[in-house]
């Protein structure tokens, strides 16, 4: 798979400059990816009735099938980071996009488990490196002061997946079965592909050190320790920057808010149709509304909030991680409302609000890129994905088995929404407290 670098004559044109108008053109792609990313693991919440019931499936296989998906997502998450270190993420983006497209083609032949844990497997192993890889390849093309924003809007493109692939899964499901949500988003994933191989590119940025990268992404850039460390030849080590209480506190607040998602996509559509009596049509305009509200309050208007505020002078840790764990917050609260407010229209306002958690995303993805120099970056990304990651194993488990022991299937779900919403609280208060990152950048600096 041929996919071009920036060349001398793409520099002539501006095209290799960071921040140029073609980094923007990849950034939007990259969107597009992750808009296709969260599609993909929708088809398998909203398809769960007629899945559950032709293949006479339990809450607990069916939570086992959703958790089995990030089994190998964790461990693809690392080995790839790790590669991605030195191959291009261009390239890897592309392959694994092709992935995707056969994992849920195949969901199209599933004749009973096996099948299904076999698509769910290939799926989570191709799309688990995904998100770092994003960041990686925008990063290459962008100066620190864009990338809070980009950030942003990577992680908005799972939520527009969700906006756009809601209503339009919805249909293919109740219109032409089940299959056929599964045979459109597989097609849609290699579609992307194609496009890639015209467009894609690595980034100016691409190989530099961590003194180049801050003098070529232009002023402010060159704040950070480990530029500073890259410049005087002391580049901190993987292992120095992944025990940081920094790094800890942001993939914490990432893992609450992977839970959440592994957890709203394999039974919020269950939950709302079976327990709060929604069609499938309602349910994919609360989705819609929930994902609407995520992509405009959350990863723009949060996105400009943070640009403003460090703008203004205010520190990272104010800016990103205090006010990053702060909505964390307010997400675990909102669970709690979720559960307790006795009238459905409260319930679903509330829970809408509860994705004011999924800024943990952009926020640990910037803050990882503020400590960890170019040369580490997508190493220390694959580790964050992968511990967040993790909650997509034990969320939906969990949940199953919640579900099947208690009194009723809806009472045992209120208990694990209420699991999900003390562990937010928790990871919430962690981020608020220990994400540092300018001070742990002048350690890793230092040496220490």
């Amino acid at each position: 798979m041929a996919l071009r670098t920036s060349g001398p004559a793409a520099a002539a044109r501006g095209e290799g400059v960071p921040g140029s108008p073609r980094a923007w053109v990849i950034v939007g792609m990259l969107v597009i990816l992750m808009g296709l990313n969260y599609a993909d693991k929708l088809a398998f919440g909203l398809a769960a009735n007629p899945v559950i019931e032709e293949f006479g499936l339990t809450a607990t296989e069916y939570g086992f099938a959703n958790s089995i998906f990030y089994v190998p997502f964790f461990i693809a998450t690392l080995a790839v980071g790790f590669y991605a270190n030195r191959a291009p993420a261009t390239r890897l983006l592309g392959v694994i996009a092709v992935l995707w497209g056969v994992a849920q083609i195949s969901m199209v032949f599933a004749a009973g488990l096996g099948m299904i844990l076999f698509s769910r497997l290939l799926l989570g192993g191709s799309e688990g490196p995904t998100y770092g890889l994003v960041n990686h390849a925008a990063f290459k093309w962008l100066r620190e002061a864009d990338r809070s924003l980009a950030s942003s809007l990577l992680s908005a493109g799972g939520s527009l997946g969700v906006l756009i692939g809601a209503p339009v899964l919805t249909w293919l499901i109740v219109e032409h079965g089940w299959r056929a949500a599964f045979l459109g988003s597989g097609l849609a994933s290699i579609a992307w592909c194609a496009v890639w191989l015209l467009i894609g590119r690595e980034g100016p940025l691409t190989g530099a050190t961590g003194a180049e990268e801050a003098k070529r992404s232009g002023p402010g850039a060159g704040a950070a320790g480990p530029e500073r460390a890259a410049a005087s030849g002391a580049e901190p080590g993987f292992w120095q920057i992944v025990r940081t209480p920094t790094f800890i506190a942001v993939s914490l607040a990432a893992f609450a808010a992977n839970w959440g998602i592994s957890v709203k996509l394999a039974f919020m559509p269950l939950y709302v149709q079976n327990v709060l009596g929604l069609t499938e049509h309602q349910t994919s305009l609360y989705l819609m509304a929930s994902q609407l509200f995520t992509v405009l309050c959350v990863y723009i208007g949060l996105a400009f909030l943070i640009k403003a505020l460090m703008g203004r002078g205010v520190s990272s840790r104010g800016a990103r991680g205090v006010l990053g764990g702060v909505c964390l917050l307010a997400a675990g609260v909102s669970l709690f409302g979720f559960v307790l407010l006795p009238l459905v229209p409260l319930k679903l306002g509330v829970s809408i609000l509860g994705a004011l958690g999924l800024i943990a995303f952009p926020v640990g993805s910037t803050v990882i890129g503020q400590i960890a120099p170019t040369g580490k970056r997508a190493g220390v990304l694959g580790a964050y994905a992968a511990v967040y990651g993790i909650a997509g194993v034990i969320g939906p488990l969990v949940t199953g088995l919640f579900a099947d022991a208690g009194a009723t299937q809806a009472a045992g779900l209120d208990t694990g929404l209420m699991f999900w919403g003390g562990l937010t609280l928790v990871c919430g208060t962690v981020a608020v407290v220990f994400t540092r990152p300018e001070r742990d950048a002048r350690r890793l600096a230092a040496g220490r």
